[in-house]
């Protein structure tokens, strides 16, 4: 007697899915020059930066006009933002990036992260009162050369900007949250890793770097300490709580990073709000 095969609706997307993740290629960077745009302009000014996941497809028009509103609050004059939908998102109720482009941030770069679930739909963007004077985007270490299912493209981006005559080199990621391995250490290490050297490479003075890093504890940072050129504002020593799960737990996953030589901050916190699942990190700097 023959058995019959009864596949669900749900369970026959996910074979399809995984046929086709292990298949088809990760997005690969072509050429690109971390020299272009830079000036060198250096000089004494101060600037606000705050980093926010704004749980995009989790959101609403209401939470994101919110969190624009918040930003504003916070004096920011550029705002690295993680998990931002496009205008044209079917996610959500659509227009997330006008919505947090409607304030005082009226100059924006979104560059997308190519997830295959989300397509071009969803990524990182990075709003300003100035216009950039470069901006660049780069696919981070993946684990093989073709989509796993759970393991998504990441991205960093760089946002060049003039304040007050210095030229300022704003980074900005949302690294692997996963288990997955490359070259014997955490995804996400390794994506640390390639962010250093690009930092590194670049030649503008004055860098800073932000966004959600999903580290598993505190000591997942030391890479970025270990360098000697960079400092942090989130550290063992203030480790301030970023990111709150749906058990109400709290950890320390978000940071802003800088090059400690040429940047003094002077203040900088976490502003707690139930409009995410994140808190807003926000940090003054001073340039030397």
């Amino acid at each position: 007697m023959k058995r019959k095969i009864c596949i669900t609706m749900a369970a026959a997307v996910l074979i399809i899915t995984a046929l086709l993740c292990a298949c088809t290629p990760v997005p690969v960077n072509g050429e690109y020059d971390v020299t272009r745009g830079v000036t060198g302009a250096r000089g004494e000014t101060e600037f606000t930066l705050v980093s926010y996941n704004v749980h995009g497809g989790g959101s609403s028009r209401a939470l994101m006009q919110s969190i624009t509103e918040q930003i504003d609050e916070s004096g920011a004059d550029i705002a690295n933002l993680q998990e931002v939908d496009s205008d044209d998102s079917p996610r959500g109720e659509g227009g997330y990036v006008s919505i947090l482009t409607g304030g005082n941030l009226k100059e924006s770069f979104f560059s997308p992260t190519m997830t295959r679930e989300f397509g071009d739909y969803y990524g990182l963007m990075t709003a300003s009162k100035y216009k950039a004077d470069d901006t660049i985007s780069l696919f981070l270490p993946y684990p093989g050369e073709n989509y796993k299912l759970g393991i998504e493209p990441r991205i960093v981006t760089r946002y060049l900007v003039t304040i007050g005559g210095v030229q300022i080199a704003v980074y900005n990621t949302h690294l692997d949250f996963t288990d997955e391995q490359l070259n014997g250490n955490l995804l996400r290490l390794e994506q640390m890793k390639f962010i250093i050297e690009l930092m590194d490479s670049d030649p503008c003075p004055y860098k800073v770097l932000s966004g959600d890093f999903n580290v598993a504890d505190m000591d997942e940072f030391s890479v970025f300490g270990e360098s000697g050129k960079y400092a942090m504002l989130v550290t063992p020593s203030n480790p301030l709580p970023t990111f709150r799960s749906g058990d109400g737990k709290e950890s320390s996953i978000d940071n802003i990073i800088y090059t400690s030589d040429t940047m003094e901050l002077t203040k900088g916190g976490v502003t707690r709000s139930d409009y995410s699942d994140h808190f807003m990190l926000y940090a003054t700097f001073k340039t030397k």
